[in-house]
Parts: C-alpha cells; structure tokens; sequence
C-alpha cells in the first residue's frame, strides 16, 4: 500500500527537510537534505538533488538511525536500565556502594555526568550492579562484564578456615587461613558473579539440615546483602561475642527475621531472630550461592 504524503511533523535535525514520498516508487520512503547534502536514509540514497533507491533491504538502512538513537543514550539512563535489570533502587545501590545519596542521585538525574564521574564511583558502581564499566560510561558492548579466567577457564575463589555457624555459632576470628577453590568462569558469568566478591566458609553444626550438613563448603557473595524471603545467607551476630551464621531469610509485615531450618536441632535459634534487634543485631555478610550445587 503505498505511503501517503507526509507533512512538517517528522524532522531528524537542522539540516533535515521534511520526510517526501517518490513519486515513482511511493513506497520507498526519503527524508532529503538541502541540495549538496549526502545520506543514506530509508531506502534512497541522496546526492543534491539526485535521487534513486538502494538495492539494500530496509532493515539495512534503519541500522544506521539505529545506532544513532542508541547513541543518544547517557550514563543516567544506562544506570537506570541497570538498576532495572538487577531489581534494584537507587537506595539499594547506595547502600551496596557507600556512596552518598547525593552522589548516586546526581547521576540519575544528569547533574553529574560523563567528564565529571570520578573512577573510584564508577568502580563501586560497576562492582556493585556487577556490570561492565565500557557499557556504563560509553554503552560500548553489553552490560554483563567479561569474566576474566586463566587458561584453564577457572576461577580461584579464596576459602577461609573461618567457619559458619549451622547451630550455636562460631565466633569470629580476626585472623583465619585460608586457601583456594576453583570454580569454572562460565559457571561464574552465567550466574552474573564477579571472583572477586565471592568468598568461602564451612559449615559447622546441624540447624540447616537437611539443606547443609556439618563441613559442608558455603560459597557466598559479599555484594549481595539485602535480604530476599526464603534465600540463605552468612550473617553474623553482634553480643557478647560477634558469632557468624549461615541462615534462612523470614520477611513478615516489612520485617526482616532469620530462621534455621532444622529449629529442633542442638543449637539456639528455636525460633527467628530479628534483624535489628536492640541487644543483638544481625549483619548480612553475603548471600550464599554454592552449597555443593547451585542455589537460585
């Protein structure tokens, strides 16, 4: 069918005349320019007042005007879109970077742009939402980083003697050993984990049978500290002695509980514990991700 005329309603910029159709393929749609201008547009090809249709397809020719509306992209809405994606809100992000609010929001709105952002903010950010720092500043490639792996495609994944509390509790030590765990870099990417944000206890103790057993390796991440009902995470415990454990996340009513799963086991945590409790408040440490297989 073809198309009809169209009027002063659609300009792509100064130097654009309005949208025409050709009278002798009226389905061939041409933006010109001022006689003397060169383009490529929606199927003509324009030199002055030259004009003839492109042996291309059309989709070839959007590809251009494409790119150039990706172009026009800015580091604001390339946060934005990442937050998205990682089901996060600027107060999360604040929270996982310690940057202040007016630093985070100061991107989003576009005060704080390109040539302004200091490295070490785009570091934390990148760090943080586990995205690239080419697609955040320049849109450059995807937004998921490239893992970086040796030549073998594993990762090293540093392991701490620490132990995690399955019952009663392990007292945090200021100074545990430590050694390697390898896990495969594309395991790592197609779950969106950066190596160096992952850390590794043992368990000890029977409050999380049957899910962990005593000696079990935990692996965690340090970046992902907000609470998710129903998710395992290491937290740790502020009292008489800074305790850390390996618990189920309970959000009743907006309020933040851990609980274990085996509460008749020989350990202290009958029941869930509040997280800000007055006398002993609870810190998430890391979400655990590995317990032998893969956790969502």
């Amino acid at each position: 069918m073809p198309l009809p005329p169209l009027r002063n309603g659609f300009v792509l910029g100064p130097l654009a005349d309005s949208p025409s159709v050709n009278l002798e393929n009226p389905c061939k749609l041409c933006v010109g320019f001022p006689e003397g201008g060169l383009h490529v547009s929606l199927g003509h090809f324009h030199s002055g007042r030259d004009s003839r249709p492109l042996d291309l397809p059309l989709s070839s020719t959007l590809d251009p005007l494409k790119s150039s509306i990706l172009d026009m992209q800015t580091l604001a809405d390339r946060l934005r879109d990442a937050l998205k994606a990682r089901d996060l809100t600027p107060p999360d992000l604040i929270a996982r970077t310690g940057l202040s609010k007016g630093a985070i929001y100061f991107i989003l709105d576009g005060t704080t742009t390109i040539e302004k952002i200091r490295a070490d903010t785009v570091a934390r950010i990148c760090k943080a939402l586990n995205i690239s720092k080419d697609w955040l500043l320049h849109g450059k490639g995807g937004m998921e980083p490239t893992v970086a792996s040796d030549d073998t495609g594993w990762r090293d994944i540093t392991a701490f003697a620490q132990a995690a509390g399955l019952g009663s509790g392990v007292e945090a030590q200021e100074y545990a050993e430590t050694h390697s765990l390898k896990f495969k870099s594309t395991s790592l990417s197609r779950k969106r984990l950066q190596a160096d944000n992952l850390r590794v206890f043992y368990g000890k103790g029977d409050s999380m049978l049957p899910r962990i057993h005593d000696g079990d390796a935990i692996l965690f991440d340090t970046s992902d500290t907000r609470p998710v009902d129903g998710t395992l995470y290491v937290v740790q415990v502020f009292g008489m002695r800074d305790e850390y454990f390996v618990k189920r996340a309970l959000i009743l009513d907006g309020t933040v509980y851990f609980e274990s799963i085996n509460p008749e086991g020989d350990h202290g945590w009958k029941r869930p514990r509040k997280k800000d409790d007055k006398k002993n408040p609870i810190e998430v440490i890391g979400r655990v991700r590995w317990i032998g297989s893969w956790e969502d």
